[in-house]
């Protein structure tokens, strides 16, 4: 028939030849960049058998990066933001913004002082900041065993699996269905 569908095998060029050689695409209706690339074909073929050189990706850190990792900490990820309006900036943008603004004055010589002022200042200008709210760590307001705290729930919770795997082994041969 016309060939594996697999890109490993041939090009798509060698694969649309043969499917017009198998007579399952007219030749009326080949490609219109079929003749471009049988008159003018590439030094090298296209295949995916080909070595590539593969480099390693470097790491690609921009100094706004650190400031936004600092940002998206302390104040997480304020509100979402209108996507379809290409004129509005985030509000981690505007920080980053008014950080490097007041990096530029040299009034701060500290990070974490600088961001404190950058803070201050977007609030001056309007732009509310409210801080991450630390996790909740989980405490047990009453000092029920794990136990009794199942046995609170109901006694059809209370069941464990090993539980009935022992009672089923204990009981004599008569009486297993």
């Amino acid at each position: 028939m016309a060939g594996s569908r697999l890109e490993k095998f041939g090009t798509i060029f060698t694969r649309v030849r043969d499917l017009i050689r198998g007579g399952v695409i007219k030749y009326d209706e080949r490609p219109l960049w079929y003749d471009v690339y049988a008159a003018f074909p590439p030094r090298d073929a296209p295949l995916a058998e080909k070595e590539h050189d593969i480099k390693p990706v470097r790491r690609i850190l921009y100094p706004e990066d650190n400031i936004r990792a600092a940002f998206y900490k302390t104040y997480g990820t304020p509100r979402p933001m209108d996507l379809t309006d290409q004129d509005s900036v985030s509000e981690c943008q505007k920080f980053i913004l008014k950080y490097q603004q007041l990096e530029r004055l040299g009034k701060h010589q500290e990070e974490t002082a600088l961001f404190e002022a950058t803070a201050k200042a977007l609030q001056r200008d309007g732009i509310v900041l409210r801080k991450r709210q630390p996790p909740k760590q989980e405490t047990e307001t009453t000092d029920l065993s794990q136990e009794e705290q199942r046995l609170e729930k109901g006694p059809a919770l209370t069941i464990k699996l090993s539980d009935m795997i022992k009672e089923a082994l204990q009981k004599p041969e008569t009486e297993k269905p």
